[in-house]
């Protein structure tokens, strides 16, 4: 099972390529509430038109969109709670996927967000 982060989406709503072959791998794909936001936001900072929208919103409908719940939550707080006492840190956001990634026992996401996820220790980080 793998996830696809917020980097991966904007790509594939962009058309490119090398999303395809992600797409088209066996692997259930799973995206967060936080994912969703941030591209749902992303489009409405854009004023993206309505086409665009219904796009996004099909795809959503297409990939199992995980909920942040109250165990999500205790991971995310944990996970950003031990960055932090090693001197870094990442934004929450990141942070909150994560969580509800380790929470649903996925622990693989698809990003070209490698500086963040990383970190991140019972994640790996696919990148395309």
């Amino acid at each position: 099972m793998k996830a696809l982060d917020t980097t991966f989406l904007i790509d594939l709503l962009n058309g490119q390529e090398e999303t395809k072959q992600i797409l088209q791998g066996k692997d259930p794909l799973f995206t967060t509430q936080i994912n969703m936001y941030e591209i749902i936001r992303g489009l409405f900072l854009a004023h993206a038109p309505s086409s665009k929208i219904a796009q996004i919103i099909h795809l959503f409908e297409e990939i199992r969109v995980l909920p942040l719940n109250d165990a999500g939550i205790i991971q995310s707080a944990e996970i950003s709670s031990q960055l932090i006492h090693k001197g870094v840190k990442i934004p929450d956001n990141d942070c909150l996927i994560a969580g509800i990634l380790i929470s649903h026992k996925i622990n693989k996401i698809v990003t070209r967000n490698v500086s963040h996820f990383s970190r991140i220790p019972d994640l790996s980080v696919e990148t395309y």
